[in-house]
């Protein structure tokens, strides 16, 4: 009996030391077929690009993808994927408040007056800042994509996920 208990204990000495290993190491470490970004990357891109380009106390409360699909970026040689997404942001202090459109309807310079809001990263997005007044919840019906590199998976954010 007592020779069961020693020859079973460098086995489970072995087992709890990768336990111990494999707990201290990041999941995405073990990630070797199928790596691609989900929902949840997708959400993190959104939320860094509505606090830098409208205001960072402005709190995502609904995210919900309606569809994705993977690119090959011909030319450049690499994956992507592309996400679209609905979401509401609540604004508790607004946005651009020094952009508040005159009485009579006029913007200042660097500011628009469009209220279509997206953090959609293409050449027809509205680059000026635009006013949000405070306490307002804003739906965007909006989209994302991360692009595979050396580092993983970059945002529009232009970080790696």
């Amino acid at each position: 009996m007592n020779q069961r208990i020693f020859a079973l204990t460098p086995a489970l000495g072995v087992v709890v030391l990768f336990a111990v290993m494999f707990a201290t190491i990041p999941a995405k470490a073990f990630c070797w077929l199928n790596c691609e970004p989900g929902a949840e990357q997708a959400r993190k891109v959104f939320e860094n690009l509505v606090k830098t380009k409208f205001d960072p106390d402005a709190k995502v409360v609904k995210f919900e993808v309606s569809r994705f699909w993977r690119l090959d970026v011909e030319g450049a040689g690499h994956k992507a994927v592309e996400f679209y997404f609905d979401a509401s942001v609540e604004f508790p202090k607004g946005a651009n408040l020094d952009c508040k459109p005159e009485p009579d309807g006029k913007v200042k310079e660097g500011c628009s007056a469009s209220t279509y809001y997206s953090t959609t990263i293409r050449n027809q997005m509205i680059k000026e800042r635009q006013y949000i007044e405070p306490g307002k919840t804003i739906e965007f019906k909006d989209e994302t994509r991360l692009d595979q590199g050396d580092k993983g998976w970059k945002g529009q954010d232009g970080n790696f996920y």
